[in-house]
């Protein structure tokens, strides 16, 4: 009888230690898709007369931790090119 409440209580706390890993975002983080989804989405690649437009694939570098303001650090490897008003591109720069 005494192990049956014993084990009990430790079989539900690795079930709730488990559940809250797999759903909670401050440890797991963004997945690289969701990443660049973020990125492709920005209003300075999405719009406007004159913008940005990415010319390679996005490559992400590395994944910092989960910050205090509920941000996730991230570096990623960007080619881009600015299409000004009149048409004109200049040529492709890459950023980390």
């Amino acid at each position: 009888m005494k192990t049956r409440i014993t084990v009990f209580p430790v079989l539900l706390l690795i079930i709730m230690l488990a559940s809250n890993v797999l759903g909670c975002s401050r440890l797991v983080g963004p997945s690289d898709e969701e990443i660049i989804k973020a990125i492709n989405e920005m209003e300075l690649f999405s719009g406007g007369v004159e913008k940005f437009t990415i010319k390679a694939p996005i490559v992400i570098l590395d994944k910092g931790m989960f910050s205090r303001d509920g941000a996730w650090p991230v570096k990623v490897k960007l080619t881009y090119t600015y299409t000004m008003a009149g048409g004109h591109e200049t040529k492709p720069t890459e950023k980390i």
